[in-house]
């Protein structure tokens, strides 16, 4: 029951919580004043539109027209291959349909499959990523989706959950078509989510794979990916930092490429799109400069306020640390500019979680930096096993006693040196009592300690939070209140039908029955009882059996 009340309780106030605490707080001390944050810009492309986006928490650190839209080219591949990731089994197999095989451009990328051939998911997905074969896109949209429309349909629902707002999918290849475009925050938010699956990041990292035989190639082939950027033998253009990605190309799209990069486990993503081959440049100029400014931080690690907010949450200034806590995920993240504090962030506490929230989130804390979020964390609830004041008391009783009833018995023995064992055991009470009056007293100084704390907060109450928390405190107090009630009118029902029992009983046995007939006669009463109540349920029901 006390459980379920510190529950209810801890509920009600992250219900009142923005009723009574600022929507947004600095982490600093309120004294202190800090100069202007001036993010950091000092980084330029040449290429039409790119991103890099911090992959912990979504927060863009550089961007060129990140919402304008471009024709993909076979970056689109990503997409496909994250929903076959999340939908396939590697070892499925799948076979190649005849329009799987010539539903594509002339002279576009191809791993020579032809229909009828069969290989597995995994070694398509190889097929796709690394040699960007079309025809295999096809094979795993017919065999993930159904069929290449339905499948469509899937990358377009996916690229909305993961937030998307720019983008539009027509073909799992990246073919051209004017009803195929995308964004630079688009693709980031799909390149991030992409790197987030282990195959994926395997996948794209590697430099060379042996694809199985198949039709036009009897002996198999060796692929590498298009990307210069995970192979070392393009000095000028690999990075030992680079994950991975995906490159594209179309005379409409221009050069595309997606990559993910990572540094002591600060991960970012980055796009280019509609670049006259200056991809790789970009690409590198923005993986320097988001290494050069920033730095990833777990929330909870950096700044007293941040690593305490949980315990710092009030109902109207009664703390519900006495209740369910909420505590902030130890693995939220937010990203920084280089010599900016964490005291320098505000955060702003909002209920209306996302859909990507976890099960247990309470409530969504986002990190902002001059009016830019920069990262955002989870409150979680925790019933802690031992909060109560009861609780509390019991742990001080078991730990005076332990210590009492050692030191008493001992200096009873001492005492009594050479007497009887009845005196011995005189002593060792009155150690004991003693350390009982001083577990009553430590009792009742916690629990006068606990109503002061109490008084003091009502005191310091604005009249309006008062009258919220009076309306709480009478609710809870009414619920629990009929349940008592109810409690004690089921027991009173209960103790008069056994009183009108066994008077029953003493009057049939005054009257020369037996316990064993007046059993018999109990019997045949409830199966009387229950025929009336099948017959009123049955009105077919014969009168006689």
């Amino acid at each position: 029951m006390k459980k379920r009340f510190s529950r209810l309780l801890a509920t009600a106030g992250l219900a009142l919580l923005l009723a009574v605490t600022p929507a947004a707080s600095q982490l600093g001390s309120p004294d202190c004043v800090y100069a202007e944050v001036n993010w950091p810009s000092d980084c330029t492309i040449r290429a039409d539109a790119g991103i890099v986006m911090d992959a912990a928490t979504g927060t863009v650190l550089y961007g060129k027209n990140i919402h304008s839209v471009y024709a993909p080219a076979s970056i689109t591949k990503v997409l496909t291959a994250l929903i076959v990731l999340e939908r396939c089994s590697p070892d499925d197999t799948v076979t190649f349909s005849y329009e799987a095989v010539h539903n594509v451009e002339d002279n576009s990328s191809s791993a020579g499959y032809d229909t009828g051939d069969r290989a597995t998911v995994e070694t398509l997905l190889y097929a796709l990523l690394l040699k960007s074969a079309n025809e295999s896109a096809n094979a795993l949209a017919e065999y993930a989706g159904g069929s290449i429309p339905e499948f469509v349909g899937l990358m377009n629902e996916k690229a909305k959950e993961l937030g998307c707002e720019d983008s539009h999918f027509a073909n799992p290849s990246g073919l051209n078509d004017p009803n195929h475009y995308v964004s630079a925050y688009d693709m980031a938010l799909i390149t991030r989510a992409a790197l987030e699956n282990s195959e994926f990041r395997k996948i794209v990292s590697t430099p060379y794979y042996e694809l199985p035989p198949n039709s036009r190639f009897p002996d198999g082939q060796g692929i590498s990916p298009g990307n210069k950027m995970v192979k070392s033998n393009w000095k000028e253009q690999f990075r030992p930092d680079c994950i991975g990605g995906k490159t594209g190309y179309t005379s409409l799209a221009l050069n595309t490429l997606v990559n993910g990069a990572e540094r002591d486990g600060f991960r970012v993503v980055t796009v280019v799109l509609h670049s006259d081959d200056t991809q790789y440049q970009d690409t590198s100029a923005m993986m320097d400069f988001a290494f050069r400014n920033f730095r990833q931080v777990r929330i909870a690690d950096y700044g007293g306020k941040l690593a305490e907010l949980g315990k710092d949450l009030s109902i109207a200034g009664l703390s519900v640390e006495r209740a369910a806590l909420p505590s902030l995920d130890r693995e939220s993240r937010m990203v920084l500019p280089k010599g900016v504090l964490p005291e320098e962030v505000t955060t702003e506490i909002r209920y209306d979680l996302p859909d990507d929230a976890p099960a247990d989130a309470a409530a969504v804390v986002n990190c902002m930096l001059d009016g830019k979020t920069v990262g955002k964390g989870y409150l979680k609830l925790e019933v802690p096993e031992e909060r109560t004041a009861d609780q509390a008391v019991d742990r001080q009783v078991a730990s005076i006693l332990k210590s009492e009833s050692r030191s008493g018995t001992d200096a009873a023995e001492i005492n009594v040196l050479g007497s009887g064992p009845a005196e011995k055991e005189t002593g060792a009470a009155a150690a004991v009592s003693a350390g009982a009056k001083e577990v009553s007293q430590a009792a009742e100084s916690l629990n006068d300690g606990i109503l002061q704390d109490i008084r003091d907060a009502w005191d310091g109450m604005p009249m309006r939070f008062r009258v919220i928390m009076s309306v709480v405190t009478l609710l809870i107090a009414g619920i629990l209140g009929y349940h008592a009630y109810s409690q004690r009118r089921k027991k009173r029902e209960r103790a008069a039908a056994e009183g009108r029992r066994q008077r029953r009983e003493e009057r049939l046995k005054e009257d020369g029955l037996s316990a064993s007939d007046i059993q018999l006669m109990t019997a045949k009463r409830l199966k009387k009882t229950e025929k009336r109540i099948l017959r009123s349920d049955d009105p077919d029901l014969p009168e006689k059996e």
